[in-house]
């Protein structure tokens, strides 16, 4: 998954793949009792920890985060390749007033001016980087 906080990756998660295992680095954070604003290390070895042991099973997944840069995406495709995964990308994208006003409603909303600047950072997925990009935009 691709997206800004409020952009609707866990709502289509539900909606699209509802039998699918998620590796949600929000639900990592949360049992591991860290902060998003601390070092996101440990939730990000934890998170590769359980896709490794997935992939080992050949089982498939759900990687949901926001992955807003290639560097970020490239990294983890190289991992999932090593263990000749098929990977697509899914990027959700919504109006900014959309997305601010999904992300007020949330019990753990994210500042504006930090959704501000994972904006002014979004590098939307292309078509090299995966086995399947889709792009899904709400107007």
């Amino acid at each position: 998954m691709s997206g800004l906080p409020g952009a609707g990756k866990d709502s289509w998660i539900r909606e699209y793949l509802p039998d699918w295992t998620v590796i949600s680095l929000d639900e990592l954070r949360q049992a591991m009792n860290i902060s998003p604003k601390d070092d996101q290390g440990a939730v990000g070895e934890r998170a590769r920890a359980i896709a490794k042991d997935y992939m080992r099973a050949e089982k498939s997944f759900v990687w949901n985060a926001t992955n807003l840069s290639r560097q970020l995406r490239s990294s983890l495709i190289n991992l999932f390749s090593a263990y000749h995964a098929r990977i697509r990308i899914v990027y959700l994208e919504v109006s900014w007033e959309e997305l601010l006003r999904r992300n007020y409603s949330r019990a753990a909303n994210v500042p504006e001016a930090v959704i501000g600047r994972m904006r002014d950072r979004l590098e939307v997925p292309d078509l090299t980087e995966a086995h399947q990009v889709d792009w899904v935009v709400e107007s």
